[in-house]
């Protein structure tokens, strides 16, 4: 038996199979009979995945006897009791590109901990190992990827690992296939950029830059929270995207057009989203990993945990992500003003900012943000995106009374080394107690209530304009009859509430095929827009029947915002943005 009382085998032989082959040893199984379970969420990702439902079967034996495994719900077996250890056999369908799950075939084997391995109940806290199984000479490029402690590992890292306990376990994702790697030390503690994936990418240049970032987050908190730091990327399709933290290590998923390639021109907006992809995540290693609400603190994967603190974690996050590149020179004043102008557009063009508070949206998490459907902007607001504007609001008025939210994170810090967790509701009085302001108003309008912030206001005394243009040719169908078409050209994707479209009766999933008797495009839609017709009659299909209706376009004063230097801004105005963005 393995030293541990807790021990994990993984294989895969077959990657064509999608099958992960796994054994769980346990030397002291429960007198009573071990109970077994597998999470059905994953720290990060608040949405119940049932990662047991990928079980494609299962089995245990003791001593060479065949054991009893009774599943008594939908992610928990009982073993029947046995004297001697208990070893649980059981295959792991695993074929899903996210970042929370697991993926294998033949080009790549990828694994978070909460879909592979069972948790032994009252054994959590025990020491385990795992060994890693080389899949075969097939393979023989493939090496492995993971902050996992490595207790002994050949020179493509397969082998023996061990971890604490379960949690520690568990969050330690798992990249193993043909990787490209580039290591840099930033504040001089080891990372590494791992690349699987097809790719071109000029790995050089993207380590330079994440050592930019990683060198501003350690010096943001003052220390690094961690030993060692992973990005482990896949560069994937154009529809790819999405990142999940880990206390030392973060997996990545983007598009490989997105990154760059040696001496080719690249998108830098869109190398950007990359950056402040890897910059969110990272800097979750102290906020969320860490300084974490107390509903986190010892949470049970087997059902929710309710807080209404995501808009604090998740949206002060989003909020430093993109100033974080500002502040370590990787993108101008002008394109974070540009990028904030999208940010704050889409939030204007949210009917579900008047409807769902920010402390609910935290709080419906479960059941909302990660499920959403044609009626989701008429009903809800992100606790991302509403959350890292309120951060906005908060920091600049904080500054206006010289101070800032960034007292704020340090305080967070400070309580979380001093073993404190985020109480619910503590946020204010933290505020008050580190900065002397009370922010009365935008706690009751904007975090408990419905209300916008005060950008412009705020904005303009840091020398910042807020205006909003004309629309451009493809805002004209939200403009003029408030509702959004699908990639796909005239399928509606979302009617906005009390728009033209929801009052001629039209609804998400038709299909409009005529205008006044023409075959519509969304071209021709927006041409006829744009020559500000009273009323038109469109014909549409709603699953198989075809229908006709009459329109008549109105103007839903749909925001599309731009941030812009004030002309008639003055010096204190300027040192003011100086000092929050970090501008010398």
């Amino acid at each position: 038996m393995k030293q541990h009382k807790i021990h994990y085998d993984v294989r895969f032989e077959t990657p064509q199979s999608h099958l992960f082959e796994l054994e769980c040893h346990i030397a002291h199984p429960a007198a009573e009979g071990q109970r077994l379970s597998l999470p059905a969420w994953l720290p990060g990702s608040y949405l119940i995945r049932d990662f047991a439902r990928h079980i494609v079967g299962i089995s245990a034996s003791s001593h060479g006897q065949d054991i009893r495994l009774q599943k008594i719900d939908k992610n928990t077996w009982i073993a029947a009791p046995c004297k001697h250890p208990l070893v649980v056999r059981y295959q792991v369908y695993a074929y899903d590109l996210s970042v929370r799950t697991a993926y294998l075939d033949h080009t790549r084997a990828y694994f978070n901990g909460s879909s592979l391995f069972l948790q032994v109940a009252g054994q959590e806290q025990e020491p385990c190992s795992v060994e890693i199984h080389h899949p075969g000479k097939a393979y023989a490029g493939w090496s492995i990827a993971t902050t996992l402690p490595a207790r002994k590992t050949d020179t493509n890292g397969f082998g023996l690992y061990e971890a604490n306990d379960y949690q520690a376990l568990i969050d330690y994702p798992v990249e193993i296939g043909d990787l490209a790697i580039a290591e840099f030390k930033a504040m001089g503690v080891p990372h590494r950029l791992v690349v699987s994936g097809r790719h071109e990418a000029d790995i050089k240049t993207i380590s330079r830059d994440l050592k930019k970032i990683c060198e501003h987050h350690i010096r943001f908190f003052g220390e690094a929270p961690f030993k060692r730091y992973d990005f482990l990327l896949y560069a994937a399709a154009d529809n790819q995207y999405g990142g999940l933290e880990h206390r030392d290590s973060t997996s990545l998923i983007c598009p490989r057009s997105w990154l760059p390639v040696k001496h080719e021109q690249h998108d830098r907006q869109q190398y950007q989203d990359f950056l402040g992809l890897c910059s969110h995540e990272y800097f979750h290693a102290w906020h969320v990993k860490r300084i974490r609400p107390a509903a986190f603190a010892n949470p049970d994967l087997g059902r929710e945990s309710y807080t209404r603190l995501l808009w604090v974690f998740e949206g002060f996050t989003a909020y430093y992500d993109t100033l974080a590149l500002v502040r370590s020179g990787l993108m101008s004043e002008q394109e974070y003003l540009a990028a904030l102008s999208k940010d704050i557009t889409r939030y204007l063009r949210t009917p579900g900012r008047r409807v769902q508070a920010l402390e609910e949206s935290s709080f419906d998490a479960w059941i909302k943000l990660y499920k959403p459907d044609e009626n989701t902007p008429n009903s809800q607001i992100s606790y991302y995106l509403k959350g890292s504007l309120v951060a906005l609001a908060m920091d600049l008025s904080l500054r206006l009374k010289g101070h800032s939210l960034d007292e704020v994170m340090l305080a967070l810090w400070k309580g979380f080394k001093q073993g404190m967790f985020v109480a619910e509701g503590s946020i204010q009085g933290l505020i008050q107690e580190t900065c002397g302001e009370k922010l009365t108003a935008l706690f009751r309008d904007c975090v408990q209530g419905c209300e916008d912030p005060p950008l412009e206001k705020l904005l303009l005394k840091f020398g910042i304009r807020l205006t909003g243009p004309s629309l451009s040719d493809a805002d004209l169908v939200r403009q003029w009859l408030g509702m959004q078409l699908a990639s796909d050209d005239t399928r509606i994707s979302h009617v906005l509430s009390g728009s033209a479209a929801e009052l001629a009766g039209l609804a998400a999933g038709d299909v409009i095929i005529a205008h006044d008797n023409l075959k519509a495009s969304a071209n021709s839609l927006q041409r006829i827009l744009k020559r500000g017709r009273q009323q038109i009659s469109l014909h549409f299909f709603r699953r198989d029947e075809l229908m006709v209706t009459a329109i008549k376009p109105h103007d839903h004063a749909l925001a599309n915002i731009t941030l812009a230097l004030n002309d008639k801004r003055n010096a204190q105005q300027d040192q003011l943005r100086q000092d929050w963005l970090g501008i010398n």
